[in-house]
């Protein structure tokens, strides 16, 4: 197995879009090597009602996209090195335009993205695959089996949600263990990466014992942003965790 690939999911423009790349800066001074950011999207119905209210907010503060493509272009040139992937839901892409999305995907060198939804947004997911652009796919909580078929069928790599509120687990699997060795031997071979319901190293461990490829952390650490003492050492806790 390689090695274990943790990606810090970071929620842009509430309350600023500055203060969301500040902490993005402070996050890289402290060792962190890939950030994932998304983009307000008007109908996040994956998210936590966390993210969804920062992501109503920012919308609300901005209104459009191009303030966010131009920050986030800015603070690629000052930090070209990291690994640096976005999250869009479909509104945000019709609202961009795929053509307009993959250019600023190619400027900034961005390989990976995930984006939801169903029907008319494969053809843009397609269009990025065709430039190298790798497209997550999502497997929810309760292993859905369009989910499970999806992925085995487009050789995607796997974002793997770990909790759900109000949703039942697929045949009683609860574990990470259980859940990603069913997908393994449903046929999916590509990474799968752990995200939700990680709060700290103890969990982030569980999940890449149970042979997870990697982990998307996000809300643990904004709920922390305004205290950053204690944010810092929850971020101390998961890159010990993922390096262990």
């Amino acid at each position: 197995m390689g090695r274990f690939h943790l990606v810090y999911y970071i929620s842009m423009g509430t309350p600023s879009i500055e203060a969301s790349l500040q902490m993005a800066e402070t996050y890289l001074a402290h060792g962190v090597s890939a950030l994932q950011f998304d983009l307000p999207s008007r109908n996040p119905y994956r998210e936590t009602l966390f993210i969804r209210k920062r992501m109503a907010k920012a919308w609300e503060t901005y209104g459009g996209y191009e303030p966010f493509l131009t920050a986030l272009t800015e603070f690629r040139r000052k930090h070209p090195d990291f690994e640096m992937q976005m999250v869009s839901y479909e509104d945000v892409i019709l609202t961009i335009g795929t053509a307009r999305y993959i250019e600023f995907c190619k400027q900034n060198n961005i390989k990976t993205c995930r984006i939801s939804g169903d029907g008319v947004i494969e053809l843009a997911r397609m269009d990025m695959n065709a430039v190298g652009i790798d497209t997550l796919t999502f497997i929810d909580y309760n292993l859905p089996e369009k989910d499970v078929e999806f992925a085995v069928q487009t050789g995607r790599a796997v974002m793997l949600r770990n909790v759900r509120d109000g949703m039942e687990p697929r045949d009683g699997m609860i574990s990470w263990d259980r859940r990603i060795r069913y997908l393994r031997k449903r046929g999916v071979n590509a990474p799968i990466y752990a995200t939700a319901g990680i709060t700290c190293g103890a969990s982030l461990l569980e999940a890449k014992q149970a042979g997870a490829s990697g982990a998307f952390v996000g809300s643990c650490l904004m709920n922390l942003w305004d205290d950053e003492p204690a944010m810092l050492a929850l971020l101390a806790d998961l890159e010990q965790a993922a390096n262990s």
